[in-house]
């Protein structure tokens, strides 16, 4: 079984034309309307956490409010508005659209990132630039706007729970000022030490050094292992995309390690991981697990002939979606837990398994918190996760025809490993901890800190 990423930063660097920096109304219209066609072609059921009149009521609103001609970057923002209210965060523009790909290298994004408190007061973090900005300095402008209200705002144009939204709105908020057109030279506003300044970037930086953090598979870092304070064998996992070849190895130099050394513990953080292949998660769990389990108990999956014609243009053809008639939907069903995919019987580890969840662990690294939570394979630590467990996947993506704008919908309704479709709640720790916007100005992880002192 598979659920797919939430595929949002799938094409980041992919070699293509550059397209018009802005497109007219009348084909700003024929995008919404092409986007509507294939919404309610290809997705199971996208009034499912919504109603179709105010789903609606949304699309006319976009459409009215298009002007005679819109920036291709704005109107990437403004098709969130209308995505957003299906309440499907899989069902969204892609993240970092590769039509702009030409401006990914040049110095022109803000050199700030941000971490959010409760009341969405918006602050540096200290990450990207700190000899710019100090850490903690709470941020109030930014070329004349209201930083607070465009992370609110940010945070309405994403499906899904709102951990998942606030959390995606503060760590895209440099991409998203970018999309919005406000470019250096930066005038910032804020506050620091009860005294507020002022200071002007004449210059900004690349998308990379201000993803980097938050996204590290977009930077080539899809995992790391490290040993903390010689007693704990540290597996950082920011994703579960592509073929499991590359996993099956890193995992077996990672377990080859902890029992070398001899390590009673391990934390696996799947905190940055927004999903990809659940097979990744099947190897993984063999490393440590041996009891049956399921990472989910069955899928609906609305056929259609778009997503049929994805398949075979992806080589796909013996794909059993396929032999089902279009229109319908494809229910299949596995409550029963089953065997362990995989077991290394070299490298199993018996001891102490931490997996640390947060709220940007998402698709299939949901899927794989909820497998150990349903079947106590492993301590889960931290904060819930940031999708409910019967969610929305398997994305078809395409691109609109007149602005090229990457799209991707999704197809599939997913039931988590408790089999209840009624089940609405994401994946809660078995130890909850919370790491407050306090922690991430100090830089300290409260998370691994417990667990370095439960290893003692």
């Amino acid at each position: 079984m598979m659920k797919t990423a939430i595929t949002f930063f799938c094409t980041i660097f992919v070699s293509l034309p550059v397209f018009a920096q802005s497109i007219s109304k009348a084909d700003a219209i024929e995008d919404i309307n092409f986007l509507d066609k294939t919404i309610r072609a290809v997705h199971y059921n996208p009034f499912l956490f919504s109603s179709t009149s105010k789903y609606l009521k949304k699309v006319n609103q976009l459409k009215s409010s298009i002007p005679d001609s819109i920036d291709t970057k704005l109107f990437t923002l403004k098709l969130t508005e209308m995505t957003a209210v299906i309440g499907d965060a899989h069902t969204a523009p892609t993240i970092i659209q590769s039509i702009f790909k030409s401006d990914f290298r040049k110095p022109i994004f803000l050199p700030i990132t941000f971490i959010a408190d409760k009341k969405n007061k918006v602050y540096a973090d200290g990450k990207s630039k700190s000899d710019i900005i100090p850490a903690g300095a709470e941020i109030l402008s930014i070329n004349g706007t209201s930083v607070q209200k465009f992370y609110q705002e940010c945070a309405l144009r994403s499906g899904g729970l709102q951990s998942y939204s606030n959390e995606i709105a503060i760590k895209m908020m440099g991409y998203n000022l970018y999309l919005s057109d406000i470019k250096a030279p930066f005038k910032i506003v804020y506050i620091y030490k009860n005294k507020k300044q002022i200071k002007t970037l004449s210059e900004g930086t690349i998308l990379r050094n201000i993803i980097a953090d938050v996204f590290p598979n977009l930077v080539n870092n899809p995992y790391s292992f490290r040993i903390l304070k010689n007693k704990i064998g540290y597996l950082e996992l920011n994703t579960l995309e592509g073929d499991y070849h590359p996993y099956l190895k890193f995992f077996d130099s990672c377990f080859t390690i902890i029992k070398e050394k001899h390590l009673k513990t391990i934390a696996i953080d799947i905190r940055k991981n927004t999903g990809g292949n659940s097979i990744n998660a099947d190897l993984l769990l063999g490393y440590f697990n041996s009891k049956k389990y399921t990472l989910t108990s069955g899928k609906y999956w609305k056929i259609s002939r778009l997503y049929k014609n994805e398949l075979i243009k992806h080589g796909d053809s013996s794909n059993i979606y396929l032999k089902q008639d279009d229109d319908s939907i494809w229910q299949t069903e596995t409550c029963a837990p089953y065997d362990p995919k995989y077991i290394s019987e070299e490298a199993f580890f018996k001891g102490k398994v931490y997996v640390i969840t947060g709220p940007m662990t998402f698709s299939s690294a949901n899927m794989l918190a909820d497998g150990i939570k349903r079947f106590n394979l492993a301590t889960l630590i931290g904060e819930p996760t940031g999708e409910n467990t019967n969610d929305f996947g398997e994305g078809y993506r395409f691109l609109l025809p007149k602005s090229k704008i990457s799209m991707s919908v999704s197809t599939s309704f997913d039931m988590g490993a408790d089999c209840n479709e009624k089940t609405k709640h994401p994946v809660n720790p078995d130890k909850s901890i919370y790491t407050s916007y306090i922690d991430k100005i100090k830089g300290t992880d409260p998370v691994l800190l417990y667990i370095l002192k439960e290893a003692e």
